[in-house]
């Protein structure tokens, strides 16, 4: 997790914690583009490679 998401948080009970991380979880890996993967989201990266692997098995 960033810094800046979790930095002067406070979490109510550990439901409320949850519910805050699976919402970053769900940015990070579905709209937050990424450096590494030339600009793309984890989840769109999985895609292309997914359909790669099941074309070459194919």
């Amino acid at each position: 997790m960033d810094d800046d998401v979790i930095e002067g948080a406070t979490f109510d009970n550990l439901d409320h914690f949850a519910s805050e991380l699976f919402e970053y979880l769900v940015y990070y890996n579905d709209h937050r583009p990424h450096q590494a993967l030339a600009g793309q989201t984890p989840k769109a990266f999985a895609a292309t490679k997914t359909t790669a692997i099941q074309s070459a098995n194919y």
